[in-house]
């Protein structure tokens, strides 16, 4: 069964590249959630591309090629998007205006912006868009370069 689930293409069809995909996820979530360490968020996105090949090898024994690598870490940023965008809604939730007034008193001029609900909705969907695309394209670059840098040249047990 095991090398049966190892022949499928890396994709959410896939339940061991999911596996692997929502385990980094977690661990950039946990790393994001961390004061100072969540400084380097942009090291967490690639790192959790890139282990996430070298998990997948391990767990399968078969190397990434450069595009499955990419598919793998797009996977893991899929996924460490929602996982974050679970943990600022229930922030949102939790701490209510209090956030928001934090917010203000940062930035006077964003008490326009909250005290307008069609600016606010579209603020938040820009936020959301450019997070998604961020998240995803840095941890799909990390499974590229992880599947490029950790697979053997081009072999028969490359997928």
């Amino acid at each position: 069964m095991q090398a049966k689930l190892a022949q499928l293409p890396v994709s959410f069809s896939n339940p061991i590249a999911l596996r692997v995909g929502f385990l980094m996820s977690l661990g950039i979530m946990f790393l994001n959630m961390i004061p100072v360490l969540n400084i380097l968020f942009i090291v967490w996105w690639l790192a959790g591309g890139w282990c996430g090949v070298l998990l997948y090898r391990r767990l399968t024994g078969r190397a990434l090629s450069v595009s499955a690598g990419a598919r793998l870490g797009s996977i893991t940023g899929v996924l460490a998007f929602v996982s974050m965008a679970i943990v600022f809604t229930l922030t949102m939730v939790f701490t209510g205006r209090q956030f928001v007034d934090l917010m203000v008193q940062q930035d006077p001029r964003m008490s326009q912006i909250v005290n307008d609900p069609p600016m606010l909705a579209a603020g938040f969907l820009f936020f959301l868009a450019i997070t998604f695309g961020a998240v995803v394209g840095i941890c799909a670059a990390g499974g590229a370069l992880g599947a490029r840098f950790t697979s053997p040249k081009a072999g028969p047990s490359q997928v």
